[in-house]
């Protein structure tokens, strides 16, 4: 059929079919997203394929949008738990290595193919780079384009398959991780207090400093025997016996209270010419300036009380810089706050308008990274590749946040659109790729070489379960990330997409894909000089 050899309506065919295979349920299973792979598989079979730049493409795209949305919360999870992920990852890895060494060893491979298996079943082209630069034979290529099929079916398997082994309830994984995120960001609370403490009396708000002892807000104030409250800023001079109301975290305001005074019950309101306004901050010129930067207390005569980001309270302190979607809560004059809105946007419309500019831009400094030349002791000189670069490219991006006229961070509907194209690229074309040359590979090479590619394959996952769930204690979301970051698994973490919404998973494959691309560079090199 001549329209099967046009390449764009091969995609389409195979993506549509492949989704609808991918739907298809047997009891509480389904492939999925990834019934496309087996879809590609047999039109490759029949020497139906897709260009490699497809593939490449794919990954690229999957990856950079996986990089800017784990991004932001990527430095604190290395420092919270990284070492625990890394950890993991590693030792997967390392799993894999043993195994390819035990296969190598049973079957009489030698090190050209026993490179090829070890990247295969882990499914890493840096690790079949080194093997075919190392060992110098095709071999290597042939015994990975055959192990590669079964480590990225097993690894999506294993991931569908392990929540029914373990009776894990997903939902209340979500819940407990939630949980743990919202109890390290409690949310914010307000506290009425008279000042009492002397060494206080007649000094500005300003010179007090509370900044510097905890990120709080004093947002109100009444004057002794006075009527109404006032907004404070930085020029407000505190007196005896002035009611404030102070705003921030519970353990910030417990820190803050014995330098002020004593809590009461009294409320502080304010009468009608003063209003509260939420206003969404939708406007690019705004996004990345500090509340210091904006003044919106001195040039608009409105007081920020705090900013709600992505569901969680934060203190309006002045070093916090505002984002795309937050949700700025503020007190003023309806006139004022008239104004401060124009200045904030609040359109919700312009929170999903995309830019490609800053994309193309992402992906090309992502592009250049992955080229730059890298040396490790004892493992020589080696590239992140292009989809490590832009892994590396999304993640520095996204805690940028702005550069200039450009905002790297796009919306989470069309953060949603990128990596599912990406994942439809990747997927069929390597599908058609690997069942073009499938059956001519087992026949070559033998039954003895899928065995041993499934075998180092299947080993690593099945341990990885004792080493990151009971050893060192990560959470099942958060384990699945590692395990499919550490396997360089695409498609896995696709799978895992599925399973569960949040963005735990793929913010720990982010965590530990650059570990698991160094790590695979240098089992593969050592899996080499051993077998030599």
């Amino acid at each position: 059929m001549e329209l099967l050899h046009n390449h764009i309506f091969l995609l389409l065919l195979i993506t549509i079919i492949g989704t609808a295979f991918g739907k298809l349920r047997l009891k509480s299973f389904s492939l999925g997203s990834s019934g496309i792979i087996f879809i590609a598989l047999f039109f490759g079979h029949f020497g139906y394929t897709l260009p490699t730049d497809f593939q490449t493409l794919g990954l690229v795209l999957f990856i950079y949008s996986i990089g800017l949305q784990a991004g932001p919360g990527f430095i604190t999870t290395l420092r919270s738990r990284g070492l625990h992920l890394s950890l993991g990852a590693f030792a997967i890895i390392g799993i894999g290595f043993a195994t390819t060494l035990v296969m190598a060893w049973v079957y009489g491979f030698g090190p050209d193919i026993s490179a090829g298996i070890f990247a295969g079943a882990l499914t890493s082209t840096p690790g079949l780079a080194v093997a075919v630069e190392m060992a110098g034979d095709t071999s290597a290529a042939a015994s990975y384009g055959l192990t590669y099929f079964f480590g990225v079916t097993g690894v999506i398997l294993f991931v569908q398959l392990i929540p029914r082994i373990l009776k894990v309830d997903v939902e209340k994984e979500e819940i407990y991780l939630n949980e743990e995120v919202a109890s390290s960001r409690e949310p914010l609370k307000m506290q009425h207090v008279e000042l009492t403490n002397p060494n206080i009396f007649n000094q500005k708000v300003k010179d007090l400093r509370l900044g510097s002892l905890a990120p709080v807000v004093i947002t109100r104030l009444l004057r002794l025997g006075a009527d109404q409250p006032i907004l404070v800023s930085g020029e407000t001079v505190l007196h005896e016996g002035d009611h404030i109301r102070i705003v921030g975290r519970p353990a910030d305001l417990k820190k803050i209270l014995p330098l002020l005074g004593c809590l009461i019950d009294k409320e502080i309101q304010f009468d009608r010419a003063l209003s509260k306004k939420s206003i969404i901050v939708s406007r690019k010129e705004v996004a990345g300036m500090t509340l210091n930067q904006l003044n919106c207390r001195e040039v608009f005569n409105v007081q920020t009380t705090g900013v709600t980001r992505n569901g969680f309270d934060l203190p309006a302190t002045p070093n916090l810089r505002l984002q795309m979607g937050d949700i700025v809560h503020a007190v003023g004059q309806r006139s004022a706050l008239r104004n401060i809105i124009k200045i904030f946007g609040n359109n919700t419309k312009e929170l999903y308008s995309i830019n490609l500019l800053p994309i193309f831009i992402g992906l090309l400094i992502g592009f250049l990274i992955g080229q730059l030349p890298l040396y490790l002791p004892y493992a020589g000189t080696f590239t992140l590749g292009t989809t490590g670069g832009v892994l590396v490219s999304g993640i520095i991006l996204s805690n940028i946040y702005k550069t200039g006229p450009f905002v790297w961070e796009i919306p989470s509907t069309a953060n949603s659109f990128i990596r599912a194209l990406g994942l439809t690229l990747f997927m069929a074309t390597v599908g058609t790729r690997t069942g073009e040359s499938i059956v001519a590979t087992v026949s070559e090479q033998g039954i003895d070489l899928f065995i041993a590619g499934a075998v180092v394959t299947l080993v690593p996952l099945i341990s990885s379960i004792f080493i990151c769930k009971y050893l060192l204690k990560i959470p099942f979301l958060r384990m699945l990330g590692v395990i499919t970051g550490s396997m360089t698994s695409t498609p896995g973490l696709a799978a895992v997409s599925e399973l569960s919404k949040t963005h735990y998973a793929s913010s720990a494959y982010a965590t530990v894909y650059p570990v698991a691309l160094i790590a695979m560079i240098l089992f593969t090199k050592l899996l080499v000089l051993i077998l030599s």
